[in-house]
């Protein structure tokens, strides 16, 4: 009986244990788990501020700067930048607004203002005032009805926010040439009527594991949830998330659908009621503060329109030797702040998306690049890429322009080729400054070519190296074909399959000479050796080197190192 009672006590003492070892285990794993989802939520809000100190940059980039463009030039640029410094300082506000909303919607503080009203004309009249932001992108923006009329309670205010941050988003994350849709449908449902909107786009779609979270408070979708060749820049992480508080305040549901290349679906649904106050439409709604700094102007019918991949300025269009700058901003207000800084000084081109900016460079080889890093289609770091490890344009100095402040981003973009990284809000003095500093590098580059005793320069960096390269094959070129007179520049051309334009950019950046001098002061300096180091006459210095007019040879001698050839001749060894 004694060893039955001490068996029986030694199990209820092993139960008491594992009970409480397994108690132990899972407080343990709750402790973990809340560990982990305190250490996303930090993450995640670590990312929102990031973000949203990204959103804030660039109005204010393009508030700061043109204050000193008006202080500097009122008589150019007061209206324009008045217009400017007020768009963005409404988009501030909205960022501002939108979290203030968000705080006050969980706090139970926002209330809803219902009235009576037609909600077709409104949400008509809404998208028309896309239709100019929409064409900037060479989006073609629809709006559909399935009713001519539909009188409903609705909030206004409330409405404009959520339409307007759903289509502000199609047009912003579809590349050009896309479509987007706002399309209203009514229906019935047991017990009453719907309201069914719809905010869809042709762009390229949300990938499946980022989709169960894009309504979540300060989750921005990471690049990776995008098809890759878009490289969009991440929002606030408040949009969305308001967007849906702000749905199933009015009593309603969203819903988001995508596909992977063929694009988004955002369907709302809310009840109808017809209980408050008639309220007749008496403007159209001002959704300017809710899209991003653009002109926003009402059309009747949106039109497509694509953007050019090359808007010159008219600084473009005058002659003299200042350099061509090359600006790559998808920002039109940016775009227009950067060519009034620059183009007293600068012949302007620009693109307005990565991929325009590399394919206006390989075309038209211009002096230097300024380009922001988040753009659509490629980004700044995919054009640095491109074109340092192109041979056509790796000499080319760029200076990239970004919100993104942090060491990582600097560090990244000074990786990918880049020779100098900004931060926005930037000085104008600054930009100017940094610019003139890559010209006199590009002067000092000129010096070293002007000689063919560049080969014997050890190379300052590996930027060097490489234009070293390609000079030494356009001078190798020029002396495998010395005695044929008409090798030139159609030859250069077809042997190292460039056209005369990039050719002639190429040469002229790096040696400061056209191609055709740069040819003739290969021959002229390897006249100048055959002087010096064998006894054939002057003349027949000439044949070697593809010169046959005897006086035309001895002048252009002459203009080039400030002797004749005459006097340069001396007996071999000597």
């Amino acid at each position: 009986t004694l060893l039955f009672r001490e068996v029986r006590q030694r199990r209820r003492l092993e139960r008491i244990v594992e009970e409480r070892t397994q108690k132990i285990r899972e407080d343990k794993e709750l402790i973990e788990a809340q560990a982990r989802q305190l250490q996303e939520l930090d993450q995640a809000k670590s990312r929102f501020f990031t973000n949203i100190s990204h959103e804030f940059r660039t109005p204010l980039t393009v508030i700061s700067g043109m204050v000193t463009q008006v202080r500097q030039q009122p008589e150019q640029w007061l209206e324009k930048g008045m217009e400017l410094i007020q768009r963005n300082s409404s988009h501030l506000l909205t960022l501002i607004n939108q979290i203030l909303d968000l705080r006050k919607l969980e706090s139970g503080a926002l209330k809803v203002q219902w009235v009576q009203g037609d909600i077709v004309p409104f949400c008509r009249y809404l998208a028309d005032s896309f239709a100019s932001m929409a064409q900037l992108k060479g989006i073609r923006l629809h709006f559909r009805s399935s009713v001519p009329e539909l009188v409903i309670d609705y909030d206004p205010d409330k409405m404009l926010q959520i339409l307007s941050n759903l289509l502000s988003n199609a047009i912003k994350y579809a590349p050009g040439p896309a479509e987007v849709f706002l399309e209203i449908d009514h229906s019935a449902i047991a017990g009453g009527e719907e309201l069914v909107l719809q905010v869809r786009d042709t762009g390229p779609g949300i990938r499946p594991q980022a989709l169960p979270y894009i309504f979540d408070q300060f989750y921005q979708a990471d690049p990776l949830s995008y098809e890759e060749s878009t490289h969009k820049p991440a929002g606030s992480g408040v949009g969305l998330a308001l967007t849906k508080e702000l749905v199933q305040l009015l009593d309603g549901t969203i819903e988001v659908a995508s596909a992977l290349g063929e694009g988004t679906t955002f369907t709302l649904r809310f009840p109808i009621h017809r209980k408050a106050s008639v309220q007749k439409l008496r403007s159209a709604p001002d959704p300017i503060a809710f899209t991003p700094a653009v002109s926003v102007r009402r059309e009747e019918t949106p039109a497509l329109v694509v953007p050019s991949a090359a808007e010159s300025s008219p600084a473009e269009k005058e002659t003299g030797e200042r350099p061509t700058l090359l600006i790559v901003e998808d920002h039109p207000d940016v775009r227009l702040y950067l060519t009034a800084c620059l183009e007293p000084h600068y012949h302007l081109l620009t693109a307005v998306d990565g991929q325009q900016g590399i394919d206006l460079a390989i075309e038209r080889v211009p002096d230097l690049i300024v380009s922001d890093v988040m753009m659509p289609v490629k980004d700044g770091f995919a054009l640095c890429d491109t074109l340092k490890n192109d041979e056509r344009t790796s000499h080319i100095p760029i200076i990239l322009l970004t919100a993104k402040a942090d060491f990582e981003s600097k560090i990244s973009g000074l990786r990918r080729g880049a020779d100098a990284y900004l931060t926005k809000p930037f000085e104008q003095e600054e930009l100017l400054v940094r610019l003139e500093q890559l010209l006199a590098l590009r002067r000092k580059l000129q010096e070293r070519y002007r000689t063919p005793s560049f080969a014997a320069q050890p190379a300052a960096s590996e930027e060097v190296q490489v234009e070293d390269v390609f000079v030494q094959k356009l001078r190798d070129l020029v002396l495998q074909n010395l005695e044929e007179e008409d090798f030139g520049i159609v030859q250069l051309c077809r042997a190292l399959a460039v056209s005369r334009t990039q050719l002639h950019n190429k040469v002229k950046a790096l040696t400061g000479r056209s191609t055709t001098e740069f040819v003739r002061m290969v021959r002229l300096h390897q006249a100048r050796e055959l002087l010096l180091t064998t006894d054939l006459n002057i003349s027949e210095v000439g044949y070697e080197v593809g010169i046959s007019n005897p006086a035309y040879f001895s002048r252009i001698y002459a203009e080039a190192f400030g002797e004749s050839p005459s006097q340069t001749r001396r007996p071999p060894g000597s």
